[in-house]
């Protein structure tokens, strides 16, 4: 019997990896910190929770002890937003981090231009936002967002640009329900680092104006004095410090991507996707957690975007899976493909990320169809956005013919180990040739692709672009806050002393996925929440 890679991965002792994730979903929904608390208590670790509920001893022994009004855990942009908002309102403040460094990823960091937008612009954003995440949102926080964040991002953006980091600004202007609102972001992917450059310019500014940084100092606890959180515990090379807060602790430490017990606990459907930012470990959710905080609500929003050379470029060419075989209807966006991938990564035990991985087959005139299109349909073709470059055609597979280009599809995956069965090139053939007739009806009858995008791959040579988004950036849930970002308790009464921003806190997002349609809204959310979250608290 042939056995394939397929098989040697249901073979393999790798399978069991899941078995981790199955168990810690089994009936769960996430229990109160009561609840923890008892289970802690009786040192019942076979009660159904997962280890990261389950509270561990309060610390009492510290190296030492420094005092601080307001203290920031995470140098991200959220973080790096509150320490600065919060040592302009006059406060003391420190900011720890897991890392060495500070830290962030992506590219675009997305505002409403309130210079050009309205109160009924302003409010049809919003709405827009709400439909967008399954009307789970809460639209206080996402009110919030849209009134602040063009202040917050443009005192981002000359900061970052004083430190060497300039962004390159796109506008764009969207209706909804007959209402305009303007949309501006910062982006940085010219930079060789991205937004991480911005933000690397930021954390030397922001320590100019006297934050104190401690890295690599990651969070274990937080310290309470009664029912306020009054500091935060920290693991150093001096051991157990103790960073008091008179005014209050800010959770700024990202979302818990990193921490595989945690996704698959609160986004089981990531199942199979690989980690993209290993320090992004949850520990500071965790924290909250064991302090009494509570997390939004099981299925937090995924984001699974990008991935090849074609990220942000929705180019609606025909596409084939790793059969060969078209498989959908390729006017969809990029940030909701991943939906489609869960039946070929089961295949592989959900072993192999890159079982979710296709190729997107297109003519040598590819650039200009795919202008033609976003000239027509600039909502749904996105050609370039946000000052993405046009990929060079170095990085596609090539083929003068179909077969050629079959062969070359082959080549390419064994030569990048993706570890998948070689495709049958006769198929990959097959269905160019059936997709052309296709086309030449003018109707979409397998997947009702509407008949403007039916241009068929005729023009030589042949492009296969591997594409198909396989790791995490982030899981979008985090502890449940108000509207002045402070952590809400079991009964949903705010915790004193306790607030968080970005990703470490809920109920922003709601949706199954990570809505893209304002580019850059999660690093503008960050930057956002942290910045008036951190002036909050300073003036308490």
């Amino acid at each position: 019997m042939e056995v394939t890679r397929r098989d040697l991965f249901k073979f393999t002792g790798l399978a069991a990896a899941g078995v981790v994730g199955a168990s810690a979903l089994a009936g769960c929904a996430p229990k109160t910190a009561a609840e923890t608390a008892t289970l802690a208590d009786t040192g019942s670790a076979d009660a159904g929770l997962p280890a990261f509920l389950q509270a561990p001893e309060p610390i009492t022994d510290f190296a030492d002890t420094r005092e601080y009004d307001v203290v920031v855990v995470g140098a991200g942009e959220s973080g790096l937003s509150a320490a600065h908002s919060a040592v302009a309102a006059g406060a003391k403040v420190a900011c720890v981090q897991n890392i060495g460094t500070a830290q962030t990823t992506g590219n675009m960091g997305a505002s409403v231009d309130t210079t050009k937008t309205d109160e009924a612009g302003i409010q049809a954003c919003v709405a827009f936002l709400m439909e967008k995440n399954a009307y789970r949102s809460n639209r206080k926080l996402l009110e919030a967002w849209a009134r602040n964040s063009y202040e917050a991002v443009t005192w981002w953006a000359d900061t970052a640009a004083e430190g060497g980091a300039e962004s390159k600004p796109y506008d764009s202007e969207r209706e909804y329900n007959g209402y305009t609102y303007y949309l501006h972001a910062n982006t940085y992917n010219h930079l060789e680092g991205a937004h991480n450059d911005a933000a690397l310019a930021v954390c030397d500014a922001v320590a100019a104006e006297g934050v104190e940084f401690f890295f690599n100092s990651p969070t274990v606890q937080l310290y309470k004095e009664g029912e306020r959180v009054a500091g935060v515990i920290c693991e150093t090379e001096e051991g157990n410090v103790l960073f008091k807060a008179a005014k209050g602790v800010i959770l700024a430490s990202g979302d818990c991507s990193g921490n595989q017990e945690m996704r698959d606990y609160y986004c089981p459907d990531l199942r199979g996707f690989k980690t993209m930012s290993p320090f992004r470990d949850g520990m500071g959710m965790m924290a909250g957690i064991w302090a009494g905080a509570q997390m939004t609500p099981v299925n937090h929003s995924k984001m699974v975007h990008g991935g090849g050379a074609l990220t942000r470029l929705e180019l609606p060419f025909l596409n084939l899976d790793i059969h060969g075989e078209r498989f959908m209807n390729e006017v969809l966006s990029f940030a909701y493909l991943n939906n489609l991938m869960r039946g070929y990564l089961e295949e592989y035990d959900f072993q192999n990320p890159m079982a979710a991985k296709f190729f997107t087959i297109m003519p040598a005139n590819w650039v200009e169809i795919g202008e033609q299109w976003a000239a027509a349909h600039p909502n749904e073709v996105k050609f370039g956005v946000g000052n993405m470059k046009i990929p060079s055609e170095d990085q596609f597979v090539k083929g003068e013919t179909f077969a050629e280009l079959a062969a070359n599809i082959n080549a390419y995956m064994e030569a990048e180990e993706w570890h998948i069965d070689p495709i049958d090139e006769q198929t990959i053939v097959a269905s160019i040739e059936a997709y052309n007739e296709l086309c030449a009806t003018g109707a979409d009858g397998k997947f009702g692709k509407r008949a403007d995008y039916l241009v068929p791959i005729e023009q030589g040579p042949f492009f296969a672009v591997p594409r198909g988004a396989n790791s995490v950036p982030a899981v979008l849930g985090g502890l449940t806050v108000n509207e002045n970002q402070q952590c809400l308790g079991a009964e949903g009464a705010p915790i004193e002393g306790l607030f968080a921003v970005g990703n470490a806190s809920g109920q922003f997002y709601g949706g199954v996925d990570y809505p893209m349609d304002v580019e850059g809204l999660s690093i503008g959310r960050a930057i956002t929440s942290g910045y008036v979250t951190g002036r909050y608290v300073a003036a308490l």
